[in-house]
């Protein structure tokens, strides 16, 4: 993938772009090959943000003239091509192709944040260099003295880009702003684009008609503005692509705008308007569109893949009715003249895959191949005599499982919750949070930083406005948390710990308003729920009572039955009758006391035996016995 920062050298033999590790390579456009790769000193940290040509030692021409192919490929002997360099420290550096190395860095302060945007005008002003940067600053370098000239405070905002014309300085951000450089004032304001802008540049025809051309980040029109009209504040005209516009190219023929265009998409627009009839009715469609698609035959493939398009021209083309293209990826790049056929409006052009044409040899030279290794084991004195052993494949699943979060403990809760508060990782948090051991939990936040004692808060409060398992857990938390800390929150002072307290002591306060309805409400309940229960027992204690037996009866032993008869049988010694007889001597005759008492004894001996025999069975029995 492409930066945004691609140029064709002032002569068009090369072609630069800076990597995304900030690196910058130098292609060489007739062959294709790499020239020259760039990697600034630690450049890890100050990488190249930016860059712009120029030529030092020569008449620079105020208008571009044909050239031939041959005068093209060479510079004079006393030009020299040079790079200026834009670092994400905000400072500038002049890089020389010949030597390969930087040649001198520019004295001064510069800006105080990345440079976003750098810009060359020979045109306008062969020995100044501008700068934008993200401190919201425009700066003008002097090339020939090698130092700061002079500081436009344009805003806070960051700027993506700017460029140069006379006594004016267009900077770009969410809007496009036309500033005087003399005064520092802002003359107008042109609106249209909804993103930043990332893509500027001036188009001239004469001193009274001059342009500028834009693209956004998010917005698929190119916009063409007027510079030279005093009153205009929207665009006189829209170019419509298909993606986002990554890179342009404007060149100015017999006043015609030949531009070429190419989307995040990697396609190449080629417009052609006439400068006098501008309308910004509807964006213009491209007259030609050019992409470059992989051979299906060599890769055996039914899906037809893209060699994306980064770069394309028409003003250092071979002929006036070619257009030259640069495609392929960082790692292979080519370029080719195509030519422009006026009937054809999508051009789709075929060719090889990029491995397949690196592959070839050229005529004359030896076909080498250079082995690709997938994996490489360095062997020392400790493991060359071992043996190779067979490696074995791990899933996935197991992979997985591996890198899952370790179980808490009382050792490492501390740090897995200094870790979650720390990168905000809810995962984290949650497995800490979950441990409801109150011992381990009055560990962890004995060993827990004071610094940490404000977020582990925040994220309390934050359990505290969830469901009723978190308040819980979040109460677990906060007790010993105060408990524990409360002579580092006292010292927080009383508005600071109300800031601190204040999410917690609202959701407590709201919790706890309604509590004494609820308590109400509660004791109503419990009554009815009461009432319900003693009613559910009688209803269950009046179903045993009319389920149960009126009278159980045990039959004894006929042993038992005969003694009971012995006993009162009145003809043995010793009866309870006998003492009856003698106790009722002088009453009148025997036979009827007899009767009677007989009758008296039957009469008392059925009562008696009516609690442990039904009727049935005991007038059986007194019918054996009366006999």
């Amino acid at each position: 993938m492409f930066s945004i920062s691609r140029e064709f050298s002032p002569c068009g033999k090369y072609c630069a772009y800076i990597s995304q590790q900030g690196k910058f390579v130098v292609h060489d456009v007739e062959t294709s090959d790499i020239h020259q790769v760039y990697t600034p000193n630690m450049h890890l940290n100050v990488p190249c943000t930016s860059f712009a040509w120029f030529q030092v030692g020569g008449d620079a021409p105020a208008k571009t003239k044909k050239k031939s192919k041959k005068a093209r490929a060479s510079l004079g002997e006393n030009v020299q091509l040079l790079v200026a360099f834009g670092t994400s420290k905000g400072g500038v550096a002049f890089y020389s192709l010949a030597t390969a190395s930087i040649e001198r860095s520019c004295k001064g302060d510069g800006h105080t944040a990345p440079i976003t945007a750098i810009y060359f005008n020979a045109s306008h002003n062969p020995d100044t260099l501008y700068t934008a940067g993200a401190d919201g600053k425009v700066i003008e370098w002097s090339i020939s003295q090698c130092k700061q000239q002079k500081v436009h405070h344009i805003g806070v905002e960051k700027l993506s880009c700017v460029l140069a014309h006379g006594d004016k300085i267009l900077t770009g951000a969410k809007q496009l702003k036309l500033w005087d450089a003399e005064s520092g004032t802002v003359e107008r304001t042109l609106a249209g684009h909804t993103a930043n802008t990332q893509l500027l540049q001036l188009i001239s025809l004469d001193e009274e008609h001059v342009y500028a051309l834009s693209g956004s980040v998010n917005d698929r029109n190119l916009s063409l503005w007027s510079l030279s009209d005093e009153d205009a504040t929207s665009a006189v005209a829209a170019f419509a692509l298909d993606d986002v516009p990554e890179y342009i190219a404007p060149k100015i023929v017999d006043r015609k705008l030949h531009l070429v265009a190419v989307s995040r998409t990697g396609v190449a627009h080629y417009f052609v308007r006439d400068m006098g009839k501008l309308s910004v009715k509807k964006p213009y469609r491209a007259a030609h569109t050019f992409e470059i698609a992989v051979d299906t035959v060599s890769t055996k493939k039914q899906a037809v893949d893209r060699l994306p398009v980064f770069m394309a021209t028409v003003q250092y083309a071979a002929q006036q009715e070619q257009i030259l293209l640069g495609y392929g990826t960082e790692h292979s790049v080519r370029f080719e003249h195509i030519a422009i056929e006026e009937d054809v409006k999508q051009n789709v052009i075929i060719r090889e895959p990029m491995k397949v044409m690196e592959g070839k040899a050229k005529d004359g030279e030896l076909k080498a191949k250079t082995p690709i290794l997938d994996k490489v084991e360095y062997l020392n004195s400790a493991n060359s005599a071992r043996k190779s052993v067979k490696e074995v494949e791990i899933p996935m699943e197991v992979r997985l499982e591996n890198l899952s979060t370790p179980k808490t403990s009382s050792k490492n809760m501390i740090h897995l919750l200094m870790q979650g508060m720390h990168s905000r990782d809810a995962t984290l948090l949650k497995s800490v949070f979950a441990v409801d051991d109150a011992e381990m939990i009055q560990q962890t936040l004995e060993r827990l930083p004071s610094q940490y004692v404000s977020p582990l808060l925040n994220e309390l409060s934050h359990l505290m406005q969830m469901k009723t398992m978190h308040v819980k857990t979040a109460v677990c938390w906060l007790k010993p948390l105060i408990s524990i800390h409360a002579s580092q929150l006292m010292a927080l002072g009383s508005i600071n710990l109300l800031a601190n307290f204040s999410t917690c002591l609202g959701i407590i306060e709201y919790r706890v308003e309604h509590l004494n309805s609820l308590s109400k409400l509660r004791g109503r309940l419990g009554l009815l729920i009461d009432q319900i229960d003693r009613s559910k027992n009688q209803a269950a204690n009046l179903d045993d009572i009319t389920s149960g037996n009126v009278l159980v009866y045990q039959e004894g032993d006929d042993s038992d039955v005969e003694s009971m008869l012995e006993k009162d049988d009145p003809d043995l010694p010793g009866s309870s009758n006998e003492e009856m007889y003698d106790d009722d001597d002088d009453d009148d005759d025997g036979e009827e006391d007899e009767t009677v008492h007989e009758n008296g004894d039957f009469g008392s001996f059925v009562k008696r035996r009516q609690n442990g025999y039904s009727k049935k069975d005991s007038d059986e029995e007194s019918m054996d016995v009366s006999d």
